[in-house]
């Protein structure tokens, strides 16, 4: 019987499976409790594609005879087939325990450590195989899917090498080849990768993909767009990956200002299954700048519904801008975080801290250049107390170098380009440069880098000015905020502890915001800009998808209320134009009562603010730069006090410019403030003129009193970090000017 058993096995070996089949049937109509036999009838059953067969077989065999090492793990792969993931690894390590060299145990073992998502317990197991059998090209692939997974570009890119140092037709490892080297910032060569990919597999979905997705890195959005097409064209209809492309070639389509295609393809790829992450947040979005509002309050709803379930469908900025719950963005930024991998990444050991003369802060971005927030910054940076301050601007990004740039460089001690280095390097580089304090400008904003910070680029970490919200991130220490955006009350919500400025969280740069002229005929002007040359002008000059439906038609409530009355808004999308209008004749006003006006340069911009009564904020993401602009040029603006930070931006500013009485409580309160200004034009006279007033020594364009305030907050939490004290949530004390 021996020898049938044996020659059944090498039959099985051989996929000679109905010859092995025939044999098992002979030994086990001869000896039906025969362990061995039944191991191998379910080791058939497995290569036969019916694991369900081969689990009971297998099961019968080791309840007879526990030490069948091949039963062990063929029990695991039948597991493991059936998606029993939990069940194989016991099934594996079984195995292992019988013989610790057993290569197949260790490398299936690892795939479902993978599947559960138990990436460093996957990672252990590959190793262990690789150790036994260093060349087997199944496991340096999957090993290198698991560390690119886990941010470790480098070397998930040298098992990919080693994959092609054997198969150098692999077009899927060209592929991810590719991904670790864009990782990586090394983009041409990841497009030589790319390209390789698709010469090989002209017909391959990934190949494409790749082409597209290195596309977008470089900032070539028309051309991602093709290569985005191009993969939807060639994919199988049961392709996994149909939601993703359709939610990359929607990100690709917002990039290059096509907005309403990007909103068909979120569509699309929210109704994929599996649905993409993120892009039922990014298909709300595309609505909102579209002004497709049909069903804008249920689908909003429905995101912080499975936001809080913990489902990611939407992205963190996605959240700030559609709800007004502290909580809920912090806990979309936890998401993010571990959908990356960046909540697992382990931080890089730091040097030991060094009390020093100058504190050295790092402020990093992708926006250093004509950007808002280099705009706001610019004069902060130049004013910094350089013995006190050692200042270093860490410039990644897409942008190149600009005027703006230019100016910053000169702004500081050091500026430093790190737009072709990976995360880890610039984290690296940040610890070698002595950074004491880190800053985070972007959050989650576009081009944004976390990974820098979850690598830990240096002891103390924030979270200032970029992003309106939490990051709910546990390497980032402290958040920059003030009494109106963060309130200590709401510290509950956040991971990072609340450090208030006492005035407002924005800075301001006066050098480049000059001073409007004053306006000799106004109806003349405001007749050039497309304005009625009488009658009040309600204005709002924020980005279309902050405009709620609930708020236009607040909107329209007042221009029904007062006559001759007009809205200016800024100019949207060509597609979403006549859809406002569509939307304000819905509600019974003449479309022609709705004005655009077209975007300028920021000098001319500011100017044709005289033209405006009243600037009406939005809610729940009010006016952040677009507010101060206006308020700089002496526009009064009313503003409503949301519940979270996007929302509480224009109360801030208000407070610091000192006009208080615009900020309204609720929208009630808002609509009956708006009808108390246009309809007493000498009180909105009194306000705009304490407005110009305030304008020269009030806190919110009081640079010098910014810096100072700013800098203790620094000194305050660089204190505390040398004395070995954890971060602590505080509000700095307003100094005299």
């Amino acid at each position: 019987m021996q020898e049938a058993y044996d020659t059944a096995a090498l039959y099985l070996r051989q996929g000679r499976l109905d010859e092995a089949e025939a044999l098992c049937a002979s030994i086990l109509q001869q000896h039906p409790a025969d362990a061995a036999g039944l191991a191998l009838r379910g080791q058939l059953a497995l290569q036969r594609g019916r694991p369900e067969q081969a689990l009971a077989d297998l099961d019968q065999a080791l309840s007879l005879r526990s030490d069948l090492l091949r039963a062990h793990v063929a029990r695991g792969n039948a597991l493991q087939q059936l998606g029993r993931n939990e069940d194989a690894v016991q099934a594996y390590a079984a195995a292992i325990a019988l013989d610790p060299r057993a290569y197949d145990a260790h490398a299936n073992r690892g795939v479902s450590w993978s599947r559960l998502g138990r990436d460093e317990q996957a990672l252990l197991d590959y190793n262990a195989a690789l150790a036994l059998q260093p060349d087997t090209v199944d496991i340096r692939y999957n090993r290198g899917l698991l560390l690119f997974r886990g941010q470790r570009h480098s070397e998930a890119l040298d098992d990919f090498d080693a994959v092609l140092s054997h198969h150098a037709k692999d077009a899927e490892a060209w592929s991810w080849r590719a991904y670790s080297l864009c990782a990586l910032h090394r983009h041409a060569e990841a497009m030589q990768a790319a390209n390789e990919a698709c010469r090989l597999a002209p017909a391959s979905a990934s190949a494409w993909r790749a082409i597209a997705y290195v596309r977008m890195q470089l900032g070539q959005e028309r051309e991602a767009i093709q290569a985005y097409r191009s993969a939807i064209a060639v994919r199988r209809a049961d392709d996994p990956e149909a939601g993703s492309d359709h939610h990359h070639l929607g990100l690709a389509l917002t990039r290059a200002g096509m907005h309403e295609a990007a909103l068909a393809e979120f569509e699309q790829a929210s109704n994929c299954n599996p649905a993409a992450p993120h892009a039922a947040g990014d298909r709300l979005i595309a609505a909102m700048r579209t002004v497709h509002w049909e069903d804008f309050a249920e689908r909003r709803a429905d995101l912080c519904a499975a936001i809080a379930r913990g489902e990611s469908v939407a992205s963190p900025f996605a959240v700030a801008t559609f709800a007004d719950d502290p909580a809920l963005i912090s806990r979309a930024g936890a998401l993010f975080l571990e959908q990356q991998g960046l909540q697992r990444l382990a931080p890089a050991p730091l040097p030991a801290l060094q009390p020093r003369e100058r504190i050295r802060i790092g402020y990093f971005s992708a926006d250093f250049h004509a950007h808002a927030t280099a705009l706001l910054m610019i004069d902060l940076l130049s004013q910094h107390d350089r013995a006190q301050f050692e200042v270093f601007l860490f410039a990644f990004g897409p942008t190149p170098p600009d005027a703006m740039t230019a100016q910053l460089a000169d702004a500081v001690e050091h500026f430093i380009d790190v737009r072709t280095l990976p995360d880890e390097a610039i984290c690296a580089l940040a610890q070698q440069s002595g950074i004491d304090i880190a800053i985070d400008l972007k959050g989650y904003t576009q081009d944004c880098r976390p990974g820098i910070f979850a690598r830990r680029a240096a002891p103390l970490q924030l979270n200032y000015l970029g992003y309106p919200g939490g990051m709910g991130a546990g390497f980032i220490d402290y958040l920059i905020g003030d009494p109106v955006v963060t309130p200590l009350e709401q510290q509950a919500h956040y991971c990072e502890r609340l450090a208030c400025l006492p005035h407002c969280y924005q800075p301001n740069s006066a050098s480049q915001r000059s001073l409007p002229p004053p306006v000799a005929d106004r109806a003349a002007a405001r007749q050039a800009a497309g304005l009625p040359a009488q009658g009040f002008v309600f204005c709002c000059f924020n980005n279309t998808y902050k405009i709620t439906p609930d708020w236009f038609a607040l909107w329209m409530d007042l221009l029904r209320e007062v006559d001759d009355s007009v809205l200016w808004l800024y100019e949207p999308d060509a597609e979403a134009l006549p859809r406002l209008r569509m939307q304000a004749e819905a509600h019974g006003i003449a479309a022609s009562r709705l004005i655009f006006a077209p975007k300028l340069a920021l000098p001319e911009h500011l100017a044709r603010h005289e033209l405006a009564d009243l600037f009406l904020d939005t809610l729940p993401y009010n006016a952040h730069t677009t507010g101060s602009d206006a308020l700089w040029a002496g526009l009064p603006m009313l503003s409503c006090l949301g519940a979270a930070f996007p929302g509480r931006v224009g109360a801030s500013l208000l407070h610091a410019v000192g006009l208080p009485e615009l900020i309204a409580s609720s929208p009630e309160d808002y609509r009956a403030r708006a009808l108390r200004w246009a309809c007493d034009p000498v009180a909105l006279r009194g306000l705009r003129e304490r407005l110009q007033g305030n304008r020269a020594n009030a806190p919110l364009f009081d640079t010098a009193r910014y810096r100072r305030h700013l800098e203790a907050a620094y000194r305050q939490m660089w204190q505390r970090c040398l004395r070995g004290e954890a971060p602590v949530a505080f509000v700095v004390p307003a100094t005299p000017d």
